[in-house]
C-alpha cells in the first residue's frame, strides 16, 4: 500500500508476514551454523537437503496464505 509521495505503508498483515519471513530465515541460518559445527569429514551434517527445501517450502507456504489466515 502507498501513501502520496512513494512513501510506503505497511499493513499489520505485512508486518506479521515480514516477522514470519524472517523467523523462518533465522532457522535456516541457524541450520547453517549446526552443519558448519559439524563440518569434518566423519560428521554427519545436522541438516540435510531436505531439511532446507522444507524451510523453502514454508515461506512459499507463507506467500500463498491469505491475511486472516496469518
Amino acid at each position: 500500500m502507498t501513501k502520496g509521495s512513494g512513501d510506503i505503508i505497511m499493513t499489520t498483515y505485512d508486518v506479521k508476514r515480514l516477522a514470519l519471513v524472517l523467523a523462518i530465515q533465522a532457522e535456516i541460518e541457524a541450520m547453517k551454523v549446526a552443519n558448519a559445527e559439524r563440518d569434518l569429514p566423519s560428521e554427519v551434517a545436522a541438516y540435510g537437503e531436505s531439511h532446507f527445501f522444507g524451510k523453502a517450502q514454508e515461506l512459499k507456504d507463507l506467500a500463498a496464505k491469505h491475511d486472516h489466515e496469518l
